[in-house]
This record gives structure tokens, sequence and C-alpha cells, in this order.
């Protein structure tokens, strides 16, 4: 298939947002305080991106036309997002699909992020937990003991962060614009809420510390080279089967590309052209599975998800 697909952006305000999305992209000066933009996702009934040709929700599109995304899992797979927290975002953690499936009827949430600007700058995340056993890691978090409950992450602005289900992480957010990507789910649990006591935003600290590992699972920030291609910069950030794939584009003239699997662009910065066809600031494009190649032209960053199955063929 030859046709490419735009994806319609879905804005969503949270009491840890702020204005900087709606200034970054130019958004409406109207609308309430932005924390995430959903490039991508597929939740029906709930976050589902509009594809614009045909007017359809991304989960009935995927549906409906399989040949476009060549892929055999019942449901969309993937979710690409850009956030900015600029307050408090409560301590949480997301189950993975087993758990979510389990108990709350629907998919859990692997995710992987980065700043969209590279920088000197290195951040200090809380990331991750030091506890030896559920008991004492329940404890920590009865007690608000911070400080001996979480580990602390060193991330330079422009390194990837994979967070896998389970791994505990938030807290005061410094303002960066990131991307992030992963799988099509939006379930969170948090176990502190800045003693908010909001009822849309509950506290289940079992269900944190059921999917809490012990000890740890290991991660870390990741530094990732590009890959020259002509007047193109390529960043493979991360390929998992049967999670995601996220990759980072920056054009600087053009370039060809190929890639058997759908994927799913947007453009953070600048413009240009995929395939010939225009693409601006904030817009997102869907380039079929199978596809061939294409031209990327222009002076843009692109920011690009995708999935691969688990038995390893290309999506």
């Amino acid at each position: 298939m030859r046709e490419l697909f735009h994806l319609e952006p879905i804005y969503k305000s949270f009491v840890w947002a702020g204005r900087k999305l709606i200034d970054e992209f130019g958004l409406d000066q109207s609308l309430d305080k932005i924390g995430t933009i959903y490039c991508a996702i597929a939740i029906p009934g709930d976050l589902d991106s509009v594809v614009r040709e045909t007017n359809e929700p991304l989960s009935q599109f995927y549906a409906n036309h399989p040949e476009v995304f060549g892929c055999n899992e019942p449901e969309f797979p993937v979710r690409m997002t850009i956030t900015c927290n600029e307050g408090f975002q409560s301590y949480q953690s997301h189950p993975d699909d087993a758990y979510a499936l389990e108990h709350d009827g629907c998919r859990g949430k692997v995710s992987g992020a980065v700043a969209l600007r590279e920088s000197d700058h290195v951040g200090t995340w809380l990331f991750g937990h030091k506890a030896s056993s559920r008991e004492e890691f329940r404890a920590l978090i009865d007690a608000k003991d911070w400080d001996n409950l979480f580990s602390v992450l060193e991330v330079k602005d422009g390194d990837f962060v994979h967070t896998p289900a389970g791994v505990i992480h938030g807290g005061w957010g410094s303002g960066i614009v990131s991307a992030t990507f992963g799988t099509n789910g939006d379930l969170t649990y948090r176990f502190y809420d800045n003693d908010r006591n909001d009822p849309n935003r509950p506290l289940e600290i079992e269900k944190v510390c059921d999917c809490a590992s012990f000890p740890e699972l290991p991660f870390c920030s990741k530094h990732v080279e590009p890959v020259k291609m002509d007047d193109i910069l390529r960043y493979d950030y991360y390929d998992v089967d049967g999670e995601y794939v996220a990759k980072k584009f920056k054009v600087n003239g053009s370039g060809s590309y190929s890639y058997d699997g759908f994927l799913i662009v947007t453009c953070a910065d600048g413009s240009g052209a995929i395939a010939n066809e225009p693409i601006a600031k904030g817009e997102t494009i869907l380039i079929p599975c199978n596809y061939g190649t294409f031209e990327l032209k222009g002076s843009m960053e692109l920011i690009a998800i995708s999935y691969n199955e688990k038995n390893g063929d290309k999506a």
C-alpha cells in the first residue's frame, strides 16, 4: 500500500501540567494546561486517535484495515506521546499486561522516554526502589520515607530511559518536553499523590506492591549514537519484540529510508515532507507496512514508533 494516513492529536490536561506544550506547539491559547499530546493511541471509548482520511478511531481503523499494519495482535499494540511535567506527578508504577488484564480488564504498560532537546544538563530522577522485600517496601511507603524507598537515576537530556512494568517512578517535573513510547495502555497505579485526595486519582498501594520486583529490576539511562543516512541522523532507542520500537530522525536536507513494518511518525520540531507529503510540527503520519523506500526531506526532527511481534516477525 502506497497511501499515507494522518492521525489527529489528542490534548489532555493533568494536575501536574502547565502551558509549555501549548506555547511550544502553537496550540489554541484557550486550551487549559496541557500535560500530554497523544500522537498515537487506541483505547476504545477513551483515548483513541482519529484517522483523518477515514474519520475512524485508530482502534477501529486497525481492526478494519489489517493490511496497513501487517500485525496479528488483536488490538493496536503501541502508543506515542509528547509530554511535559511542570508540577508534581504522583509516585506510581504501571502493571504488565497479565496483571492488568486479571485485575482491571485492560492492558498494562511498559514505556520509554527521551528529552526532545539534547544538552549537557543532567537531571535526577526518582526511579526504582531500594527495598529488599515486599514488607520493607510497604513499610517505607506507609512511612512516606521516600529517601530510603527510591533509587536515584541520573539522566542526561537526550538519553533514553525505558521503564519496565512495576518499576516505581514520578515526582516533581522539570518542565522538559519529552517523547514517550510504549505499549497501548494507560493504566497507572499510584501510591502517593502529594496528599491531593482526588477521587479521580485513587491510591492503589496493594497493586503497586503486587507489581514490584524484589530485588528491583535492572534499569539505566542509555546514550544512543545516531546512524547517519545522507542528510539524516537516525536514533534507534528501543526495539523489543512484543513491546515497542522507538526511533528519532533528525533531518537537515534529504535522505531515503525503508522499514518493513508500519511506522507512525510525529514531527516534533521544524517541518518538511515524508514521501512528498508535507508534515509540520505537531502533525503525525502513519506509513503502512511494506510501503517501500520513502524520502524524508526538510529541516525537522521526527519521533517514530512501530511494533515487532513476539515471534520476531516485523509488524
